[in-house]
């Protein structure tokens, strides 16, 4: 009876179900809450996409931080091996023995690959080839060549992005590209004249002028020697009519014109002889240099050179 006075004289709870409504409200709004701590989430996560980014940026430094430690490791492992072999170098060049060290350094080069010692294999051969006559200079000048060639094709595989085939840190690269040039710019410049001096044609030329002028400076003077036995002949054969039957006078006579006859025919001879080898050895050279010269001019080479930004004509000469 209390308890249903109280009832009817006090207001209902607000969380008491009214008639007609449903007994779990409490739970939607527990449910409601859960929906707005997702809407919370959600304005928490509207500047998604820049975190997204980061993500992707740390992403990235984690898988570019590995490739820059196989670059080092692939640096470190090739100055390990290259070390041994430039400290043996030295220590050969420094005793002298330049030979000994320009074959290992040249076979350490092609074993490894390695663009560093093919540019030291061509440093080596250059500093040989000055010490060489032309025929050995030249053949070392041009060994010194190719081993620059293969030096830049082995630096242009470092650039390329393969890792297996870096040998030479990136940072590098600079300073290999201007040893290499500054080691062709040589051999550039002194390969045209030993080419000029070891060319078989221009030598031959340079023989037969040589032989060709002592020949016919020979014959020229077996010539002259001709003159002067004509000279003592006829002047003894004008004297021995007024030496009569005096022997003082009639042996020097006879004896200078014997000399005079001996001195006609050898000079005649060997004049002969002499001046025409002398002037078939000249023109042979000569001919030889002419042709020597045609061979250095057939060397230039013309040839049109067209790139997507310029064109032009590129010329090539060997002089």
């Amino acid at each position: 009876m209390v308890g249903i006075a109280l009832s009817l004289a006090m207001p209902a709870p607000a969380w008491a179900g009214q008639p007609g409504e449903s007994t779990n409200g409490w739970k939607t709004e527990s449910a409601a809450a859960p929906a707005a701590d997702d809407d919370t989430v959600v304005l928490d996560d509207s500047p998604g996409p820049a975190k997204k980014k980061s993500g992707s940026g740390k992403k990235k430094a984690a898988k570019a931080q590995p490739r820059e430690a196989m670059i080092k490791a692939q640096v470190d492992k090739a100055e390990a091996e290259r070390a041994p072999l430039q400290d043996q170098a030295q220590q050969l060049s420094d005793a002298g023995n330049l030979e000994g060290a320009v074959g290992l350094l040249a076979g350490g080069a092609e074993a490894l690959r390695d663009p560093v010692l093919h540019l030291a294999a061509a440093d080596a051969r250059q500093k040989l080839a000055r010490k060489r006559s032309a025929d050995q200079a030249k053949a070392e000048w041009e060994a010194s060549l190719r081993h620059i060639d293969r030096a830049d094709a082995l630096l242009a595989a470092n650039s390329g992005g393969a890792v297996d085939g870096i040998r030479v840190n990136p940072d590098d690269l600079e300073t290999m590209h201007a040893w290499s040039t500054e080691l062709r710019t040589a051999a550039d410049g002194a390969l045209p004249d030993l080419v000029r001096r070891t060319n078989p044609v221009r030598r031959n030329a340079r023989g037969e002028l040589i032989a060709g002028s002592i020949f016919l400076a020979g014959g020229l003077a077996a010539l002259g020697v001709m003159g002067g036995g004509i000279y003592l002949s006829k002047s003894a054969d004008r004297e021995l009519p007024k030496a009569g039957d005096n022997p003082e006078y009639l042996a020097p006579l006879e004896a200078q014109k014997k000399q005079g006859d001996t001195m006609t025919a050898a000079g005649a001879v060997a004049g002969v002889l002499g001046v025409a080898l002398g002037v078939t050895l000249v023109a042979l050279g000569a001919t030889d240099f002419k042709k020597a010269r045609q061979e250095q001019l057939s060397r230039v080479r013309v040839a049109p050179a067209v790139s997507p930004t310029f064109g032009g004509m590129f010329l090539s000469a060997r002089f």
